[in-house]
């Protein structure tokens, strides 16, 4: 088997049937290629589609992954039980893009890549958001010494595990399983491959990642201004400038980020008081800066955010999509804590 879609999945079901659709409805579903999912929901939904709809389908095979109950062990195992050369990680909720496979199987032949990151559209409540995350990308591949240029530009972008093809023994081989936990141990996964590894990049959009409806939302805060940045500066053979133009080593003394937490509502007076009041690396002046932050109406901050996009920060880059942005301070998007 070429390539095998491991889906990591998670009780949306409803979803989950979409994102299989959009794959066995491709041509090239079937030649050199299978689907595993691996189930660790806390209800029978999948199960259950499974056996509804798939059971007698040989290229698609079911997994109860009740133990592995955190996005990043399901990820790993998804991985574990592929039988593919290559196995692309896909979102329960994501879609397809309509005849990708063919040009996807014919990239994988032709230059045998350790390493694939795929471009891709966004979309949210039947809207498309972003017609090409990633337009700014001149690189087709990073060469082996390129690892700071390859973290700058695809760090963001690489939360979104959905957008990466990865040969299955480079996975297994470099995958730390002390990263369980982060909801970003499989970028820790990356980065330690392009360490000794030219990485290609696949330009045409392969997938549409469907936006707002992640099941860490309650988390939001944890997750990017604690777990991403020790991710991002726990990476080894990557400078400090370049970790730096990803992320500060401490987001939370950080008040532009503070800022646009409150802007985004990820941050209130609880978050405040959990994370922010006890910490030892924020300094005492931020700290109140911070509370004031924190109690202010984030309706505010959203509308002064918006302006400042649609003035400043109207250019798409790496790591920053003003439509994305727009898209959630404006409500299209319910992304908050």
């Amino acid at each position: 088997m070429l390539l095998t879609i491991a889906i990591p999945a998670h009780n949306k079901a409803s979803y989950l049937k979409k994102a299989v659709k959009s794959i066995i409805k491709d041509d090239e579903f079937g030649k050199n290629i299978n689907i595993v999912i691996s189930d660790n929901s806390n209800n029978p939904d999948i199960k259950n589609l499974y056996y509804k709809e798939y059971v007698n389908n040989k290229k698609l095979r079911y997994y109860s992954s009740k133990k592995y109950n955190c996005l990043d062990s399901n990820v790993n195992r998804s991985i574990e039980l592929a039988n593919g050369k290559y196995v692309w990680v896909f979102g329960d909720d994501d879609i397809l893009i309509t005849g990708i496979l063919k040009k996807i199987l014919q990239f994988l032949k032709t230059k045998n890549p350790n390493l694939l990151i795929c471009n891709s559209k966004s979309f949210a409540k039947g809207r498309i958001i972003e017609s090409s995350r990633m337009p700014n990308i001149k690189n087709s591949f990073y060469e082996k010494n390129e690892n700071d240029k390859f973290l700058i530009d695809m760090a963001g972008y690489l939360t979104s595990v959905s957008t990466i093809i990865v040969k299955r023994e480079l996975w297994i081989s470099n995958y730390n399983k002390n990263k369980i936990g982060s909801f970003f141990a499989h970028i820790d996964c990356v980065a330690s491959i392009k360490n000794n590894n030219k990485v290609d990049y696949f330009k045409i959009p392969a997938i549409k990642l469907r936006l707002g409806s992640q099941t860490w939302l309650n988390k939001t805060f944890k997750i990017w201004y604690l777990y991403y940045p020790e991710i991002i500066w726990g990476l080894e053979n990557y400078s400090f400038d370049a970790k730096q133009k990803i992320i500060p080593r401490f987001p939370l003394n950080s008040l532009k980020l503070m800022l646009s937490a409150r802007a985004y509502r990820r941050i209130n007076f609880k978050i405040f008081k959990k994370y922010i009041l006890k910490s030892n690396e924020v300094h005492n002046i931020n700290k109140f800066l911070i509370f004031l932050i924190a109690i202010l109406p984030a309706k505010f901050f959203s509308k002064m955010y918006c302006l400042y996009i649609t003035l400043y920060k109207k250019k798409q880059t790496t790591n920053f999509s003003p439509k994305l942005a727009l898209a959630i301070l404006k409500g299209i998007l319910s992304i908050e804590i």
